[in-house]
């Protein structure tokens, strides 16, 4: 019985390898087309070649850093004896700073949105900031952060704990998205903006 097992797990990669060569040809013998998986192919080489997203890992650059030089409590519980905001801008704040947008990322996004002077590879939202575009740079100072916890130049889990001289890793506390836009509100103090435009 074991003997007779093993030899339809080793035939079944076989029979599966010749019914996908099957079903790649069309009736005529011209292969398929599969866009879908294509698609996918071109996004893992993409990405392989680094994507849209910076190298933030060990330079940095391209970004300027919000430092909050005092104890930060957390939701859950944990305290921050400091912590770095990493952000980026285009256009130019108003005089009475009322045409702020604050643009936000997904939870593991970088601050580089679009391409600027200090960092001039292509940004994740690259086509909807600028002159004349959707969040228009000639009207607007477009902000974006990399969020509390994050990994771009923001204080998370990678970063050194002043206490401990050590990284954070498995100690740093756990956070609420209302703990990142707390961080985020201390940075728009520091800047003088009471009010976004939108966000």
């Amino acid at each position: 019985m074991a003997r007779t097992l093993r030899r339809l797990a080793a035939a079944r990669p076989q029979r599966a390898l010749a019914g996908a060569r099957l079903s790649s040809t069309r009736a005529g013998g011209a292969p398929m087309d599969f866009p879908c998986i294509d698609r996918l192919e071109t996004r893992q080489r993409d990405l392989a070649l680094g994507g849209p997203e910076p190298t933030y890992e060990k330079v940095v650059t391209g970004y300027s850093v919000y430092a909050h030089d005092a104890p930060f409590a957390c939701d859950h519980g944990g305290v921050l004896p400091r912590f770095d905001i990493a952000y980026e801008t285009w256009g130019t704040l108003n005089a009475a700073k009322s045409n702020a947008i604050l643009v936000h990322t997904g939870l593991s996004g970088s601050s580089h949105a679009h391409s600027h002077e200090r960092n001039p590879n292509p940004g994740w939202w690259e086509k909807f900031i600028g002159p004349g575009r959707a969040l228009d740079t000639d009207k607007f100072f477009v902000m974006c952060t990399n969020v509390l916890g994050g990994c771009y130049g923001s204080t998370g889990p990678g970063s050194v704990d002043p206490r401990t001289g050590a990284r954070y890793a498995t100690t740093f506390p756990l956070l609420t998205v209302n703990d990142m836009v707390r961080a985020q509100f201390r940075l728009l103090d520091a800047l003088g903006i009471e009010r976004l435009h939108a966000s």
